[in-house]
């Protein structure tokens, strides 16, 4: 009865463990409790029963995010794959001891999330995005990038079992729990003293984050501006009511900001639109604002393409300097579900500034490590990253920018529509924040965070040299562990001294754990 309480509390947890209403310890527990009931119930019952519970625990965290059929199709993917680690331990476990027995899972985990990182979501909604109020620890992706932390988190469930399974006698689990324990100090230790003896210094430049009316915007969404091919009339009236208004707010708004002494100011994602061949009008309004107030202005511009065209938008980001140039003009690289939009190139744009080195990507972008550290490479020293949110996964998507943040070296200012706008300095402290879209009155017209942000940065070991490498590791040690606990399984027994016909013994019986 027990292994299956440990089921039920498990399953309980793996809804807070990603994408919407996080809890950080749901992130180390729901693996440690899962992992003590596949490792004391037989397989053909554990292993069912733990795709059922991933695939509840998926749909819960996706819940008003999706369709229901989207939601279906992702909690059936996400019970079969979020079971997979677990499986590994169980088959591949049996044949091994020690620490080497601990290791299956954590690499298990790291690769199988490495490997659907390279698909079309990154690593959106990943656990270790739960820890990011946890500065010291956060510190370590600045080293090992978001895999060193799952790795850590993940290894724990696997020698938590191995004290369980020796009825918590230290001493009997030999030296997996001394390693992992020392592993896990020695990261917040040199965490904390990063925190102590590596705060931001030095010069800060103001910024100013808007994102657009929400009623305005609110407005043009209901009318669907992006539907269907429009005629020269129509696209006149629908400029007229919609996209003119909310340009003019912005740059109103814009200017305002300038003159209280903002010196870079960014639109979010999607904050104004027009019609492609005829948009040429707001980057030319957006330069005469930045000439004038001689500030750095990026702004945020859906550009509509003839409708029967599939995709059907281009989403930017203009930078413009102070003297009226097109610094650059960067085109969303990632593909959401629902955006319709144009992937760009995905080359991220860099640019030295007197408020440091600048560089910028768009929203979703955020969820993809490498796509980032192109910036971080290149020694950014502030990421604006314009974003785009709908409420159930906007938390979730500002945990991968901080993540990117830390991971480079960089601060990030991510100004949201329909979203969470906040900024984090390079080791990911809060700097900014603004929600007002989800809290505020929907007649609110200020949805804009000023902040003072370092114009420096810092190189990272992530961000410079190490790169996905801890991943790669973990792929080549799982099938490094695969090979060698297949050895063992398969090797004959060499034969006993006077036993000559009797049947050989396992050359290593299966520790712990039921058959």
């Amino acid at each position: 009865m027990m292994p299956w309480l440990w089921l039920a509390a498990g399953a309980a947890l793996l809804p807070f463990t990603f994408l919407q209403t996080t809890l950080p310890l749901a992130a180390w527990g729901a693996p440690v409790l899962l992992l003590r009931f596949t490792r004391t119930v037989r397989a053909r019952w554990a292993l069912p029963a733990l795709v059922v519970a991933s695939a509840a625990g998926t749909a819960i965290s996706f819940r008003g995010a999706l369709s229901g059929d989207q939601i279906a199709v992702l909690a059936a993917g996400g019970g079969v794959l979020g079971a997979v680690p677990y499986a590994l331990d169980r088959l591949l476990g049996r044949w091994l001891s020690g620490l080497p027995r601990t290791l299956v899972f954590p690499a298990a985990d790291v690769a199988l999330a490495f490997l659907f990182s390279t698909g079309d979501n990154g690593t959106m909604g990943h656990p270790v995005g739960t820890q990011v109020g946890n500065l010291p620890l956060l510190q370590s992706v600045s080293v090992a990038g978001l895999w060193g932390l799952a790795f850590l988190i993940a290894w724990t469930a696997p020698v938590a079992n191995e004290v369980w399974e020796r009825g918590f006698d230290l001493r009997a689990a030999g030296w997996s729990a001394a390693v992992w324990a020392c592993v896990l100090t020695a990261v917040l230790l040199l965490g904390g003293a990063r925190l102590v003896f590596d705060r931001p210094a030095g010069p800060t430049v103001r910024v100013a984050a808007l994102a657009p009316n929400r009623a305005a915007s609110d407005a043009a969404m209901a009318a669907r501006v992006v539907a269907g091919p429009r005629g020269a009339a129509e696209r006149a009236e629908l400029r007229r009511r919609y996209f003119t208004p909310m340009l003019d707010d912005l740059l109103d708004r814009t200017v305002t900001a300038a003159r209280a002494g903002a010196r870079i100011v960014v639109w979010s994602e999607a904050a104004a639109y027009d019609f492609a061949e005829e948009g040429a009008a707001v980057v030319e309004r957006a330069r005469a604002v930045a000439r004038e107030e001689r500030i750095y202005l990026q702004i945020g511009v859906v550009y509509l393409l003839p409708r029967e065209l599939s995709p059907y938008v281009e989403i930017r980001a203009i930078m413009i300097d102070p003297g009226g140039t097109l610094v650059w003009n960067y085109l969303k690289t990632s593909t959401p579900v629902g955006d319709g939009n144009v992937p760009g190139p995905g080359v991220v744009p860099i640019a030295d500034t007197p408020y440091g080195r600048l560089a910028t990507v768009i929203c979703y972008d955020a969820n993809f490590m490498p796509l980032v550290r192109q910036a971080g490479r290149a020694g950014a020293d502030i990421l604006l990253l314009p974003s785009s949110d709908w409420e159930p996964v906007t938390d979730a998507l500002a945990q991968q920018a901080v993540l990117r943040g830390v991971e480079n070296g960089m601060s990030v200012v991510r100004p949201a529509r329909r979203g969470t706008s906040m900024a984090v300095d390079h080791q990911g402290r809060m700097i900014g924040y603004e929600a007002s879209w989800f809290t505020g009155d929907a007649r609110t017209t200020d949805h804009a965070m000023v902040i003072t942000v370092p114009v420096q940065g810092r190189l990272t070991y992530y961000g410079r040299w190490v790169g996905d490498a801890v991943a790669w590791l973990c792929l080549a040690g799982l099938l490094a562990m695969a090979a060698t606990a297949g050895a063992r399984r398969f090797r004959p027994a060499a034969p006993r001294s006077g036993t000559a016909g009797q049947a050989p013994a396992p050359a290593v019986p299966p520790p712990g754990g039921a058959a």
